[in-house]
């Protein structure tokens, strides 16, 4: 009898099971891992987008707000200036992917020549309304029953410097 070189369809089969069953635990895992980060992931973007915001304003001496807005998909922050001759036109200089894991609440702040923050594009020249204001993140929860992760960013009116606190 001659002896074939290969594998046996009954082996192929075995191996195929093997590899779909791996491929469907380690996808559930993903799944939940990735929404268990996807708060803190969200929290650390809007607190980059803030800083790089507040810095664009201290070195080019003009106006820059961020705006958190929810669309279709999850939330996005947007980070733009301000027309320097016009002064009413704003131009885009960074946008964040969608964040569909996480909910932040939607915010709007401008950062003045000088560093510091207010939340209403009036008062752009004059004294902060507020000594702090706060932008909440809220992931999603990671088990049943479980209250989902909580973080707060706290910025400085007065300096623009924010901070991120988890609850």
């Amino acid at each position: 009898m001659k002896r074939r070189n290969g594998y046996t369809l009954v082996e192929l089969l075995v191996v195929a099971v093997l590899a779909v069953s791996l491929l469907g635990i380690s996808a559930a895992g993903y799944h939940t891992w990735v929404r268990s980060t996807s708060g803190e992931a969200s929290a650390s973007l809007l607190l980059a987008e803030l800083t790089r915001a507040r810095a664009y304003s201290l070195a080019r001496c003009c106006p820059t707000r961020v705006t958190v807005f929810t669309g279709d998909r999850g939330d996005a922050v947007l980070s733009e200036r301000l027309d320097a001759e016009t002064g009413k036109e704003w131009y885009a200089i960074a946008r964040t992917n969608r964040l569909p894991w996480a909910h932040v609440s939607h915010a709007r702040f401008f950062f003045r020549q000088d560093g510091s923050c207010c939340t209403n594009e009036d008062v752009l020249a004059e004294e902060a309304d507020f000594a702090e204001y706060a932008v909440e993140v809220t992931g999603k929860e990671r088990r049943a029953n479980e209250d989902p992760p909580f973080w707060r960013i706290l910025i400085d009116a007065r300096t623009g410097l924010a901070t991120e606190e988890r609850e």
